[in-house]
């Protein structure tokens, strides 16, 4: 009975092979785990401001960060004037149409653009859809949040603002500093979302952030369990380079 010739170099390397693998595979998973306590900890800020008391946002001053009123509730008085925004491309239960932005000027001299839903595209591309606000003063409800996500821009026709009429823009994407100059002033930060029953509201289906974790969690599981069973494999590997054979 001779002893299988012993080459410690071997194992060496099978030992760092393995342990670089399985702690390449667990840092996947402690990964996984902080994005799902990220998301958790987002959507506690997020239920936590959607359910505060509304803010009026004629109060607030002139350099307020939309960040720190993202997904508030809010109130806001004034009156809707020309041109509506339509934001391209938006799709909903199938059809084609636009998502109509329209400013909202208030009496202290201020202009929010205020997202009032989605209407149909309108007979051709040409002809502006009938989606007209109401007129004089209207007191709005809904909640503060970023521009629509649109994709990303990749060439200049995507920044460009089409005049559909003298009432109303076509956009690919919201952007309220190369607006301004149409819009006659800078808009205030960030986009108020309308409330279905406020005045001026089309078609309203908000989507609104979820949790998420619990998909970050499963992954975070499925990364632990690989590590798992590579460390085994690995074990049984150096154990069997350690075991004389005939």
């Amino acid at each position: 009975m001779t002893a299988r010739p012993n080459f410690p170099w071997r194992r060496a390397v099978l030992f760092v092979l393995f342990a670089t693998s399985c702690t390449f595979l667990a840092s996947l998973g402690v990964w996984q785990l902080h994005r799902a306590e990220t998301k958790r900890a987002r959507y506690t800020e997020f239920s936590a401001r959607l359910g505060a008391p509304p803010v009026d946002l004629a109060n607030l001053p002139a350099d307020y960060s939309a960040d720190d009123y993202r997904w508030r509730r809010v109130e806001l008085r004034g009156e809707y004037r020309a041109p509506d925004v339509l934001l391209d491309n938006r799709v909903q239960q199938g059809r084609p149409g636009y998502e109509v932005l329209t400013p909202l000027a208030t009496p202290g001299g201020k202009l929010m653009l205020v997202d009032r839903g989605w209407t149909a595209l309108g007979a051709s591309r040409e002809a502006p859809p009938d989606a007209p606000p109401p007129d004089g003063m209207v007191m709005l409800t809904g909640f503060l949040g970023e521009p629509p996500v649109t994709g990303v821009a990749m060439n200049a026709a995507a920044a460009r603002i089409e005049q559909l009429s003298p009432d109303m823009l076509r956009v690919q994407q919201v952007d309220s500093a190369a607006l301004a100059p149409l819009l006659g002033q800078e808009p205030m930060p960030g986009i108020v979302y309308l409330d279905a029953d406020a005045p001026g509201a089309l078609a309203v289906d908000w989507t609104l952030p979820g949790d998420g974790s619990a998909r970050h969690v499963a992954y975070a599981v499925q990364w632990f369990a690989m590590t798992i069973v590579l460390a085994g494999i690995g074990v049984w590997n150096w154990r069997r380079t350690r075991t004389p054979h005939d």
